[in-house]
């Protein structure tokens, strides 16, 4: 039985078929049930009912605590307000729920940071048009260097394989101040608790094998019914255009039943940025953070 505010309960796998009701079609990759599991032993996530809405509590290590946008339609201002008092903010809001509010009654900040990569998966299967020359290039490049890969789907039995590939992929980085001990530690944990509860989330993933050794894979899940949300996407460091196959082969394959694919947030990382950008999207889903509005 889901705990009503003020009491709160620590959300786990177990606690899915009891909340799955208030989901309706989500926007943001927040929202994701996959995600919220997936990551929970970094945003420690707890739950409880105002007014019969679904509120979220995620308390990071990085961050202050803060509410994610209450799901449910009862006296959705009511329970903003009391989200509000008690952890004085509410992050990662989708525009769609902003619309349930008044105007001018909260103050807004936008998220760049947090704004979702949307494309549509059909143009990323097929990437026409000299934009993406330079995209092609490198899986045609690829292919003749190594003629003989293969993109198998991604089982739960390739945790080790998968995570070994994610220690080589960081190792890379270790040193940008972009991606701190924390970032590691978090990333990894959340590779593992994905591969653990693969069946129970509905994760679906493909992997890149040259030689009979896996050099990438991408692991995603259904975010509403024509939207994929990519969960992880690691490529071997030194292997000239794994990104690129990846992506390519994922699209035509893994998410191919999918209309839009989510590549999640770029967190204000320059290169990542860049990457995301550019394929072109066909979207940005803006997150926003609501706040008190000040007494003047």
């Amino acid at each position: 039985m889901l705990p009503r505010y003020p009491e709160f309960k620590s959300l786990e796998i177990e606690d899915l078929g009891s909340i799955k009701k208030y989901f309706g079609p989500q926007s943001v990759c927040e929202l994701c049930p996959a995600n919220l599991i997936i990551w929970k032993n970094f945003d420690h996530p707890k739950i409880t009912l105002i007014n019969n809405n679904l509120c979220i509590l995620a308390s990071p290590p990085n961050e202050p605590s803060f509410f994610l946008e209450p799901l449910g339609n009862h006296k959705i201002v009511e329970t903003v307000d009391l989200c509000l008092k008690d952890s004085g903010k509410i992050s990662r809001v989708s525009e769609g729920f902003l619309s349930k509010l008044p105007k001018d009654k909260y103050h807004l900040s936008c998220l760049r940071d947090q704004f979702d990569y949307v494309y549509l998966t059909k143009i990323l299967a097929e990437l026409k048009g000299k934009k993406y020359d330079g995209k092609r290039n490198h899986i045609k490049k690829f292919k003749i260097r190594h003629p003989n890969y293969e993109f198998r789907p991604l089982k739960e039995d390739q945790k080790n394989e998968a995570l070994a590939l994610f220690e080589t992929w960081f190792s890379m980085r270790k040193h940008s101040r972009f991606f701190p001990k924390l970032a590691y530690s978090s990333q990894k944990e959340a590779v593992e608790t994905a591969f653990v509860n693969f069946r129970e989330l509905g994760l679906r993933g493909g992997a890149l094998f040259v030689d009979n050794a896996m050099k990438g894979f991408v692991l995603g899940s259904a975010l509403n019914n024509n939207t994929a949300s990519i969960h992880f996407m690691y490529g071997y460091p030194s292997l000239q255009g794994t990104s690129q196959v990846l992506l390519w082969e994922a699209c035509n394959k893994t998410f191919s039943d999918f209309t839009y694919l989510n590549l999640e947030q770029d967190l204000g990382i320059p290169g990542l940025r860049k990457a995301k950008l550019s394929y072109y999207p066909h979207k940005l889903e803006k997150k926003f953070e609501i706040n008190p509005t000040p007494i003047k």
